[in-house]
């Protein structure tokens, strides 16, 4: 059995994002290519800033991702006893330089604000002074019987043995002294809950964590972590942080970025669209961390391939850029692969294009609509060639409004009203010729020669009256998809339009 051992471990601050879906993903492959085992640990130690109903959007967020967790799930607030028995097991105990591991601070705000005032004012970097790591056990006795709100602090050394070292799973080596830049970092706040740092260490280890893959912000917090196991004399797991997600022009990945009003980075947003898990998973990881040989080898691929092809030796250490253009790319390969390969992908493809025809044309709840047969929807999906991204662009895009209803005929569109009707009345006369293949309309259309009307206005009218724009697939793709009943009818309808609007112009 693999000792590898990873886990995820959100704040419950609100919905699953790209960010935190990335370090869940890198976790999962990581473990999975080695068969080991995935956990999720919810960190919410911090209770001010839980937001209500995080916690089941973390773990249906990663359900649906298919992103499974392979133990039950660990709540930090569950536990705090937990960790005030472990800190208590450090009281008396000395580091290095004979100074105590942990010690309570009872500094007030208001001290601790003018400790800070005054570090700014000499441009140092603020460092809690230790004050009460001074305090005698008799001080410290009569504080508590008073009822003084404390802290507990872990005592950082001060001399080169400060330094932690480490081989960076990404980075590779690195070395951070805490002292050099912050003072003795707490470890239980006054509430009684521990910090992130006290939490951390005493979960990794009772959960049995052999690597530690996170976001680079957090690796400076990686010494103080590495401290910490020192003095509980406890083995570490080995640590990897993942470069940052940025948008671009390197703003930072933010809900209140905002583009995130025009590319969400909440995954429900994409869920609730209808983006294939797997397409947001490869968007993921082309969005950077590396991992892969190259963005080829992960397009395309389920979960699964990705964990056989995933390779810790390609991970990458430069900036991670969001681009959601890359996510339409990831979405239409799946979409395709779908549809293709997969009898039940395509049937559910299908099923879910009618019930969308329904929504937005419910006049058309009819059995004998010709818009919701399997055959004319299959047309329609073999015409657009994967050139959507989501189905519903089917019908929120006017380009593709001719697919469901009779084409509005646009005058300014039209240049030459008598050549537009010329050829209209041609193609009516002309309609027993075509064999309706792809190329015999094409051919059809290439030999027009009559009155010297060039190919480029044929195809012109014949698109505005099949689809009234300008822009779509191919007109012999449209003429073949349609056959010469519909393409007969809207002529007719176009012809009659047309004498309509020249009735009623002004004269």
């Amino acid at each position: 059995m693999s000792s590898i051992r990873v886990r995820f471990a959100p704040s419950p601050t609100g919905q699953l994002h790209f960010g935190g879906l990335r370090t869940a993903l890198y976790n999962f492959l990581f473990a999975k290519s080695f068969n080991g085992k995935f956990l999720l640990r919810i960190e919410d130690t911090d209770r001010e800033r839980i937001v209500p109903g995080s916690i089941e959007h973390i773990k249906s967020g990663l359900e649906w991702a298919r992103i499974k967790v392979d133990e039950p799930t660990v709540i930090q607030s569950e536990r705090a006893e937990l960790y005030r028995k472990h800190l208590a097991t450090l009281f008396g105990k000395l580091n290095h330089q004979n100074q105590p591991h942990i010690y309570r601070c009872f500094c007030t705000i208001d001290r601790l604000m003018l400790l800070r005032h005054e570090c700014k004012r000499r441009s140092q970097p603020y460092r809690y002074d230790g004050r009460c790591k001074e305090l005698s056990e008799k001080q410290q006795h009569e504080y508590i019987q008073q009822g003084l709100p404390h802290v507990i602090r872990f005592s950082l050394p001060t001399d080169d043995k400060g330094i932690q070292t480490y081989d960076d799973l990404v980075y590779g080596h690195h070395e951070h002294n805490p002292y050099a830049t912050e003072g003795d970092f707490i470890l239980l706040k006054s509430d009684g809950f521990p910090t992130y740092h006290l939490a951390n260490v005493v979960d990794d280890h009772l959960m049995n964590i052999s690597h530690v893959f996170r976001g680079h912000e957090w690796q400076t917090s990686t010494s103080k972590h590495l401290l910490l196991y020192k003095a509980f004399n406890w083995q570490p797991p080995r640590y990897g942080h993942l470069p940052l997600l940025e948008r671009e022009r390197g703003r930072k990945l933010s809900k209140r970025d905002a583009e995130n009003a025009h590319n969400p980075i909440e995954i429900d947003y994409y869920r609730q669209k209808g983006y294939f898990p797997n397409a947001v998973l490869n968007f993921t990881v082309l969005c950077g961390g590396g991992g892969f040989k190259d963005d080829d080898t992960v397009i395309g691929k389920t979960l699964d391939e990705m964990v056989s092809l995933f390779d810790i030796k390609l991970f990458s250490r430069h900036a991670a850029i969001v681009d959601f253009k890359k996510l339409a790319v990831c979405q239409r390969a799946h979409f395709k692969r779908e549809y293709q390969t997969s009898k039940e992908g395509r049937q559910n493809i299908i099923e879910e294009l009618r019930q969308k025809v329904l929504h937005y044309y419910p006049e058309k709840n009819s059995t004998s609509s010709m818009q919701l047969q399997n055959d004319y929807l299959e047309k329609i999906l073999a015409m657009i060639d994967f050139r959507i991204v989501l189905l519903d662009e089917l019908f929120t895009n006017n380009l593709y409004e001719y697919l469901w209803k009779e084409p509005e005929l646009k005058k300014d569109l039209i240049h030459d009203i008598q050549q537009f009707k010329f050829v209209i009345k041609y193609t009516l006369d002309n309609l027993n010729q075509i064999h309706f293949t792809h190329d015999d309309i094409k051919q059809f259309i290439e030999n027009y020669r009559p009155n010297k009307i060039n190919n480029k206005d044929v195809f012109r009218i014949w698109r505005l009256v099949l689809c009234g724009c300008l822009q779509g697939p191919p007109v012999h793709e449209i003429a073949s998809f349609f056959g010469p009943d519909i393409i007969c009818k809207r002529f007719q309808r176009a012809l009659v339009v047309l004498d309509q609007q020249n009735e009623n112009a002004p004269v």
